[in-house]
């Protein structure tokens, strides 16, 4: 191919290639296509994220509504001494098949001696939101020292879901931090109805028998009030009677000396 041959073909190039207004259109058609793509490619993640926000949400509001059964001490309203073994229902749908177990198994006191076992029912059909099955586990001033009896007991609380599927919460009783614990009394409700019962039972044994009636004493106080002013006067005036005697001896014992007569000696 000569030069020249060469030189027209790429004028012929030159003049039917594309112009600067073909080359930014296609710049642009590009540039709105990959926008677009990134567009699209958030567009999908930001649906992912909602959807799974959904789920999320739901399972969440799935699990408040599920019963939540477990078993902790809680003092007795005889005495903050004497603790009870509580399985309480704090979920906001009903607790169903309950069972409790621990290892070792629970036992308390009996006596100054004695252990006995704490008696755990089978099975708790049923549990309402809130509602509570207890029993008294032990005294907590008859098993301070007790180096027989164990310090810690570990259980499981199993129940039924919503779905009827098993569901586990794990009990750890220690019994480590009561030793140090400093009980006081609280006198009430329980000690004013134990109160008044013992008021009831003393009513019951009055009668008109001789040994069963009520012993009432009367005074007549203005009159004894009186008697005893009077004696106290009484008494008040002797003493000042009883003093007379002695001030006039000593009266005429100074009179006589101012009346001697001089020693002629003198």
């Amino acid at each position: 191919m000569t030069d020249e041959q060469v030189a027209d073909l790429v004028q012929a190039l030159q003049d039917n290639g594309p112009s600067a207004a073909d080359w930014i259109g296609s710049v642009t058609s590009a540039l709105t296509f990959l926008i677009a793509a990134v567009a699209l490619c958030i567009a999908k993640g930001q649906l992912g994220e909602a959807s799974s926000a959904r789920e999320q949400s739901k399972a969440l509001e799935r699990e408040k509504s599920q019963p939540y059964v477990v078993a902790y001490l809680e003092g007795n309203g005889v005495g903050s001494h004497i603790h009870d073994l509580v399985v309480k229902n704090f979920g906001q749908t009903a607790g169903r098949n309950i069972k409790v177990s621990f290892e070792p198994a629970l036992n308390r006191t009996n006596g100054a001696e004695g252990v006995e076992a704490v008696v755990l029912p089978e099975a708790i059909s049923f549990l309402a939101p809130g509602q509570e099955w207890r029993t008294v586990f032990d005294v907590a001033t008859a098993r301070a020292g007790r180096a027989d009896m164990p310090m810690i007991y570990r259980g499981v609380v199993t129940y039924e879901s919503l779905e009827g599927e098993r569901r586990n919460s794990d009990v750890v009783i220690d019994l480590h931090p009561y030793e140090a614990r400093i009980y006081t009394e609280v006198l009430g409700v329980h000690h004013a109805a134990k109160a008044l019962r013992d008021i009831r039972d003393t009513h019951k044994k009055w009668n008109e028998d001789i040994h069963g009636g009520i012993k009432v004493f009367s005074r007549d106080g203005h009159a004894k009030d009186a008697a005893k002013a009077s004696k106290s006067r009484e008494c008040q005036e002797e003493r000042a009677a009883e003093s007379k005697p002695s001030r006039r001896g000593h009266q005429d014992s100074a009179d006589a000396t101012s009346e001697a007569p001089a020693d002629p000696t003198e």
